[in-house]
């Protein structure tokens, strides 16, 4: 009885110690230099945003490709536009990207892994630093934003105001249902020699959108103008989602 009742007791001292250091901590984080970069993992949360799946152009996806890192057969990959609310070591920001599928680094719910064309990530540019740096992701800074449409909405990419991206669609009322996977991107390591794999565990809402369409508007020698969209597949939107960012691991097949 004496134990039951000094073990319940430790256990209420040490969990009204936990919760009064994190109230500390979120009253008053420890201060950093604006300028600095932390390395991953990061953990972001208020994800919102749309996916397009299209097909890409194969012989301007080949030409970035590094030795190893094959496309799938059907040159499909995909085009994100998003933004976060709030972030553990990066965040909140927008962002927008290009990728492609390629072989050998499926996810447990059989996703193909993905490997980053292109990618803006802002408006802070630590943001894109850290992904670059940390990660070698082709990113650098840039912002994106959905407005709406007369028929829908519309998502946009943007580039040192330039937009580089507009994808229009069309949400599907009443279609949101919870997803949690798991996203493989492979990328040269920070050292730009080895392929290295960040694994982004999701979790939030996946939603239909119908009548989707991209149109790529970057200026001729921008890095987002030499890729060519043969077809929009489809597109979903997603929702209050949160993701981590995994600290890079050497690529095994």
């Amino acid at each position: 009885m004496f134990k039951a009742l000094f073990t319940a007791g430790v256990s209420r001292t040490l969990g009204a110690g936990v919760m009064a250091g994190a109230a500390l901590a979120l009253a008053a984080p420890p201060s950093t230099a604006a300028d600095e970069v932390l390395p991953p993992p990061y953990e972001v949360t208020g994800a919102n945003g749309v996916g397009l799946a299209v097909v890409w152009d194969e012989a301007a996806v080949r030409k970035v490709l590094p030795h190893g890192i094959e496309p799938v057969k059907g040159m499909t990959g995909g085009i994100n536009i998003y933004s976060v609310e709030h972030g553990y070591g990066i965040g909140p920001y927008s962002a927008a990207y290009f990728y492609v599928d390629i072989e050998g680094f499926d996810s447990p719910q059989g996703i193909k892994g993905r490997w980053m064309l292109a990618g803006v990530y802002g408006p802070d540019a630590n943001t894109a630093a850290a992904l670059k740096t940390y990660i070698g992701l082709p990113v650098r800074t840039g912002t994106s934003r959905i407005e709406p449409t007369g028929n829908g909405e519309r998502a946009v990419g943007s580039v040192n105001g330039h937009d580089f991206i507009a994808a229009d669609f069309k949400p599907v009322p009443g279609s949101c249902q919870q997803a949690a996977i798991l996203l493989n991107y492979v990328s040269l390591g920070p050292q730009g020699e080895q392929p290295v794999v960040t694994r982004l565990p999701f979790v939030g809402e996946s939603c239909k959108a119908d009548s989707a369409s991209a149109k790529i508007t970057a200026p001729s020698g921008d890095p987002f103008a030499a890729f060519t969209i043969a077809k929009v597949v489809g597109a979903g939107e997603f929702k209050h989602a949160s993701f981590a960012f995994s600290a890079p691991q050497p690529a095994a097949k």
